[in-house]
């Protein structure tokens, strides 16, 4: 390899490797908005659905946050379970208005809502760093979350960071220190050119 050109792969593993750790480093150390508690525990049982469902979380919220309630299973006025497939019941939703601090989100349900299995989804944004994390945990309404359910999130609540399609923050890391190893030890990896040998004279 020329030392032009040994001088350039160099230089990308060096600038991409840094590039890789800076991105791993700001995601790791960014803010999130981690769920604190909620109106309704996780895996409650009510008597009736509430008129709303508000979750509090550890940062305050940016204004794009997102939450909403949606029917899984309705019990019909005999008790027979009518399985909904996730329909939407939430009249409004957003920042709570009445959490100056910016940290909780509300789900205003709609009226009349029969008994039945509840889901609680949202979309937690930083507003510090806009970090993405998201959560939702079940509720029932004259019946109680099924053990499968549970079984299936781990426990009765479920929350995870967005995901980045090229890569996460363990690959970010782990890739943007394997780049710099390889710039910075790109010469003593190259194989020594051999010294062109004497002729022997008779």
């Amino acid at each position: 390899m020329s030392r032009r050109l040994e001088l350039i792969t160099r230089a990308l593993f060096l600038f991409w490797g840094s590039v890789m750790l800076l991105f791993g480093t700001w995601d790791l150390l960014v803010p999130r908005a981690r769920y604190v508690g909620s109106s309704l525990e996780p895996g409650a049982v009510v008597s009736s659905p509430p008129a709303a469902v508000t979750v509090s979380f550890s940062e305050e919220l940016a204004p794009e946050s997102e939450i909403n309630v949606a029917s899984t299973v309705s019990l019909s006025p005999s008790g027979e379970r009518v399985y909904s497939g996730g329909e939407k019941v939430t009249a409004a939703s957003g920042l709570d208005l009445g959490d100056p601090r910016r940290r909780t989100l509300r789900a205003d349900l709609e009226p009349g809502l029969p008994g039945g299995l509840y889901v609680v989804n949202w979309k937690a944004v930083a507003a510090q760093g806009r970090a993405k994390r998201f959560g939702r945990f079940y509720f029932g309404a004259g019946m109680a979350v099924p053990e499968h359910i549970m079984s299936e999130m781990r426990g009765t609540l479920r929350e995870r960071d967005y995901e980045y399609p090229l890569w996460g923050r363990r690959s970010a890391l782990l890739g943007g220190v394997l780049l710099v190893a390889l710039g910075a030890l790109l010469p003593r990896l190259q194989a020594p050119s051999a010294a062109p040998g004497k002729r022997r004279s008779r």
